[in-house]
């Protein structure tokens, strides 16, 4: 097999990561646009990945006037970090004050970008120091990718630099673009009164999208999904509605409202005479609730719903901003009975510890490596060590985003528990789901 042809070297003026870091003054936008144009024409021959991260270091504009560092300092200081978590070939060029964006061309995997991601992030848990002063900055970065989450340089910037602010938004650490997510930065914010009249009034929906055993066929649990029409605006992504929730004070009364609805539908489903599982997602804010371990035990009683046959699921990145405090509130909701699950695990780069301090019952693999996993070895490993891993630690592991049959066989190969998505089913309403139920089970 020859190898793959490296893309060509960009003009001396853009420099590599590597070299000499320069300041913004003398980056030419242009340039960055043309350099990307041209590691995505390369990788569109090789089948390869470009990625693009903005990285937004939102308190480095406010250290000017707390400390009296300029800002031009911090941000130096900050390239160079970057430059060295990174690749010799990888690129970085400075957009504003506070912004950077990171090129990284001529990637085998989609997964690498948030290995990098991750890299960056370590590199700023150390403090800057400004002579007595001693400063920790926080990254907000957005991802996406080429071809899967864009089709030229200037999506990847625009649907990187989105992802940058729900990133920022959610107060995670970074966020990977997806396809709804467009629609959600388009989606007026000004929807408040709306959607709180929507859940006084009963006028959104949850639908189920089924978990099937990959050992027996049988669907064991379901995953509740947010679902909300207007009509002047027609369908409401679900992060657009977390966005508008989160932002108007609304989260804790809209998860109560998925929460019930939830318990409510598995409770006429076990009267009618089946019995599954409820899993509810909780968004990072709910999570820091100290109320919200009361809210989920009254809602228990209200449907007299076994504890054990709810799960929560939150995402890794939900305790990074309190990790004491997230394990606290975990540890009360593992004493109800009910069970806590991480989505879109391995994205986040402290995974392994959340396996070894969180009570937890359930890991849920990305999509973006269980999507790719027979075209790439890569992912296909991640997926084999995520699967391994919980196996070691007596948890229950769940492969999301399953979209073919081939798929659904290689992850029942490798010892994969459960599995969702849309070759088994897309999310249904509660009563078609009864139905499709009672056909498949």
């Amino acid at each position: 097999m020859t190898d793959i042809p490296r893309p060509p070297a960009p003009a001396s003026s853009l420099r590599a990561l590597s070299g000499e870091v320069q300041p913004s003054q003398e980056i030419d936008r242009k340039l960055l646009r043309t350099t990307l144009t041209n590691a995505i024409n390369h990788a569109r021959m090789a089948q390869r990945v470009v990625a693009v991260l903005i990285v937004s270091l939102s308190r480095a504009d406010r250290l000017d006037a707390m400390l009296g560092v300029p800002t031009r300092q911090i941000m130096q200081l900050a390239m160079r970090r970057v430059a060295d978590a990174l690749r010799p070939d990888d690129r970085i060029v400075q957009l504003t004050d506070e912004k950077l964006c990171v090129m990284l061309p001529n990637l085998r995997s989609e997964a690498l970008p948030l290995l990098a991601a991750g890299k960056i992030q370590q590199a700023f848990e150390v403090p800057f120091s400004f002579e007595e002063n001693s400063v920790t900055i926080r990254p907000s970065i957005g991802i996406a990718t080429f071809p899967a989450q864009a089709a030229n340089g200037e999506e990847l910037l625009v649907h990187a630099d989105i992802a940058k602010d729900i990133a920022r938004n959610r107060d995670v650490l970074h966020y990977v673009f997806h396809a709804d997510d467009r629609r959600v930065a388009d989606t007026p914010t000004g929807l408040s009164d709306e959607l709180r009249e929507a859940i006084r009034t009963n006028q959104l929906e949850v639908h189920y999208q089924p978990k099937v055993d990959l050992k027996s066929g049988q669907c064991r649990s379901v995953e509740a999904l947010l679902r909300w029409t207007l009509p002047d605006h027609g369908v409401i992504p679900p992060p657009s509605i977390i966005r508008i929730a989160e932002g108007n004070g609304m989260i804790g009364a809209l998860t109560e409202w998925v929460l019930n609805t939830s318990l409510r539908h598995q409770s006429e489903w076990k009267h009618l005479g089946t019995s599954v599982d409820v899993a509810v997602n909780l968004s990072t804010i709910t999570l820091g609730d100290g109320q919200l371990p009361g809210m989920i035990g009254q809602a228990l009683g209200i449907w007299q719903a076994d504890p054990a046959q709810l799960t929560l699921e939150i995402t890794e990145d939900a305790t990074i901003n309190d990790m004491e405090y997230s394990l606290t509130i975990m540890n009360q909701l593992k004493k109800m009975g009910a069970k806590l699950s991480v989505d879109d695990f391995g994205t986040g780069y402290s995974s392994l510890s959340y396996v070894k301090r969180f009570p937890l019952s359930e890991l849920k693999i990305d999509r973006l490596f269980v999507q790719h996993m027979r075209d790439n070895k890569g992912d296909q490993q991640i997926v084999r060590s995520v699967i391994d891993l919980a196996h070691n630690f007596d948890l229950t592991v769940v492969a999301e985003g399953v979209e073919d049959n081939a798929t659904l066989k290689e992850l029942k190969r490798m010892g994969c528990d459960l599995a969702q998505g849309f070759v088994i089913s897309p999310a249904m309403p509660a009563g078609v789901l009864l139905n499709w139920l009672k056909r498949h089970n």
